[in-house]
């Protein structure tokens, strides 16, 4: 079964990249306003929590110049909730930079961070560092 929250949150992350890409740089109240809803409800649906039927998408995309096909994630480009979990917010926000936006690109980084978090080894609190410890006699 799919993850509904998740192509809502990256339906919503989409839509947030491409209005602020815009030539014209709408702001959200701007977009409201020609959308004729209010602030809060593109606040909400660039973040996945208000689910926009398909006609207010469609005039999303025309307003943004943009293809609403990419503005829909594919299956294949939604990531396992299990990943974002173990990425905190500021590692996920770094990589969206680093990726320019691209949900390829953001899906190889993620999973690649996701693979050296579990290799990371966090140094045990109470310890001191070799160099600290005194010399056994």
């Amino acid at each position: 079964m799919a993850d509904f929250e998740e192509l809502y949150r990256e339906l919503g992350r989409r839509i947030r990249q491409a209005r602020e890409r815009n030539s014209e740089g709408l702001s959200q109240d701007a977009l409201a306003k020609q959308l004729g809803i209010s602030r809060a409800s593109v606040v909400n649906i660039e973040a996945g929590r208000q689910r926009a039927p398909l006609h207010l998408l469609w005039q999303i995309a025309q307003l943004l110049e943009t293809d609403l096909t990419s503005l829909i994630p594919r299956n294949e480009e939604l990531l396992a909730p299990a990943i974002h979990e173990r990425i905190d917010r500021e590692m996920m926000k770094k990589i969206e930079e680093l990726a320019g936006g691209d949900p390829g690109t953001i899906k190889l980084m993620t999973g690649l961070a996701s693979m050296l978090i579990g290799t990371i080894e966090k140094p045990h609190s109470g310890r001191k560092a070799n160099e600290q410890r005194k010399p056994r006699k």
